[in-house]
């Protein structure tokens, strides 16, 4: 483990990256173990004892992590305010974060969830949940830099499209998906972990049918990947989930349609400590912070969000 160690490095000529974790944790010896199994899955790892320190290093330097690692509770500046500080910053907003706990207190959890933690880890970390959900980070981290390329690229094109229509079956296309249709936006960055959410809980739930309870289950021993990829090839589930984007002269609106039943989806829409863990609100609350408006229709297999155009102000 670094404790200096800013920018990022390819691991050979051509290849992707290696990404860098930010690892906050006041335990020296809780911050070795975790920081070994860190490097054992691939990752360079920097340490931070607290929140503050965490911050510090992060506003020195943005790009010296791509994903951050943090206890929630620390002295000086504990892990939830660490992610409040991050996401107020527009250079480290898109972090991923995680958030390692030895509590379940769902108040607690729906706390950071708002604030912008990406998922909870339960302390001691079991190695197999930490490789899955690390790997769901490292996707958001290959898809924002996707996103940075063709916006580079193809701003001005996508500036000039006025709907757009997709339809997807397997989780692989959700990130180049959802990464097309945030690139509509001035708000690109700032729209893409609501899409993204919006499009698994229709691939996940509504198509697939993978309840909460099986997810977690598979989540926890490593096989979610693998039970997801077995069912989109089953004829059990057939159908698609359409994803569409259209200008309107306020803006944008998304929709995405499930072929499934849907879900009862109004309990869902009031932040709800008890139900933090579930992935559909975890998905919701992701999404209501990421658009200014946020509506599901009928039996909850349709839903319509909406990001507004910029109004300049006066004075």
């Amino acid at each position: 483990m670094s404790d200096m160690a800013p920018f990022p490095t390819s691991s050979a000529a051509g290849a992707a990256p290696v990404l860098r974790v930010l690892l906050v944790e006041d335990d020296r010896l809780a911050a070795q173990v975790l920081g070994e199994q860190l490097e054992t899955l691939g990752y360079l790892v920097e340490t931070a004892d607290n929140g503050a320190e965490a911050y510090a290093l992060l506003r020195a330097v943005p790009d010296r992590a791509d994903i951050v690692v943090s206890d929630r509770f620390m002295p000086v500046l504990d892990g939830l305010g660490l992610t409040r500080r991050l996401r107020r910053e527009r250079a480290t907003r898109h972090l991923p974060i995680i958030m390692l706990t030895g509590t379940s207190d769902a108040a607690s959890t729906a706390e950071g969830l708002e604030a912008g933690v990406m998922q909870y880890v339960a302390k001691p970390v079991e190695p197999a949940l930490l490789r899955q959900v690390l790997e769901v980070a490292a996707r958001q981290v290959a898809e924002r830099r996707q996103l940075a390329a063709a916006l580079g690229a193809h701003q001005a094109g996508f500036a000039n499209i006025e709907r757009i229509d997709f339809h997807l079956r397997r989780v692989d296309e959700i990130g180049p998906v959802a990464s097309l249709l945030a690139s509509l936006s001035p708000h690109a960055e700032r729209i893409l972990p609501g899409l993204r959410a919006l499009l698994a809980n229709g691939i996940e739930h509504g198509l697939l049918r993978l309840g909460g309870a099986a997810r977690q289950t598979h989540l926890a021993q490593g096989t979610l990947a693998q039970e997801l990829a077995r069912r989109a090839a089953d004829p059990a589930y057939e159908g698609f989930v359409e994803a569409a984007a259209q200008r309107l002269p306020e803006g944008l609106r998304y929709a995405v349609r499930d072929p499934g039943p849907g879900f009862a989806w109004r309990r869902f829409l009031t932040p709800d400590a008890s139900r933090s863990s579930v992935d559909a609100a975890r998905g919701i609350t992701v999404a209501r912070v990421a658009f200014k408006s946020l509506e599901y229709h009928g039996t909850g297999n349709l839903v319509t969000a909406i990001i507004a155009n910029e109004t300049q102000r006066l004075w």
